[in-house]
């Protein structure tokens, strides 16, 4: 998502100021794919639109635009730019606590939004990129465990040195073309029903 044409979903209550924004979406380079006037039908419209990105107005009609944003981020994570006329610690505050990437206070002009849109997506990128290595060291660390337990089953009942049970554990994965780990956790099923 880099300098790629993002598409934007905008919700703002304010007819002329939602105008405003999505000219400068545009000027930015970006597509806007959908608008909503309070924060119920942003949150449909983003269901729905499946935007790159999300500007959203905290004070919303309906429902505000922080609850908003973490509605839609508790079933998918889309990033979300929060924009306020007002200062306000609270606000700022619920809007971390939603995981919101980024905080303007308007008026917002071009430079500002582009610096915004991009922060925002290179972070989110970022997270991502962070939540995904530990999903893989998570379940790189679960196959290391039930090879080792296979491994204890097949010296406990053949015998076996660790040596020997780790090459009769590749010589099947290779033979059957299966991941060692669901060879390993075949082993390990067997062994818990025979007990």
């Amino acid at each position: 998502m880099g300098d790629k044409k993002l598409r934007v979903f905008i919700a703002e209550d304010e007819p002329i100021v939602l105008m405003g924004f999505e000219a400068l979406v545009k000027i930015c380079g970006h597509e806007v794919v959908g608008t909503a006037l309070d924060g119920q039908a942003a949150i449909d419209g983003i269901r729905k639109q499946q935007p790159d990105i999300v500007i959203m107005d905290i004070d919303m009609p309906v429902v505000d635009g922080i609850t908003a944003a973490d509605t839609v981020n508790q079933e998918q994570e889309i990033p979300t730019i929060i924009v306020t006329g007002y200062r306000n610690e609270n606000y700022v505050e619920r809007a971390c606590a939603a995981g919101v990437f980024a905080y303007l206070q308007k008026p917002i002009d071009e430079y500002e939004l582009r610096s915004a849109l991009k922060i925002a997506v290179s972070q989110f990128q970022k997270r991502r990129k962070a939540e995904q290595g530990q999903k893989t060291a998570e379940s790189k660390l679960k196959e290391r465990i039930i090879i080792e337990r296979a491994k204890g089953v097949m010296m406990d009942q053949f015998g076996l040195t660790e040596q020997q049970a780790m090459k009769a554990l590749q010589k099947k994965s290779a033979d059957t073309n299966t991941k060692m780990a669901v060879v390993a956790q075949k082993i390990v099923d067997v062994s818990e029903k025979i007990k």
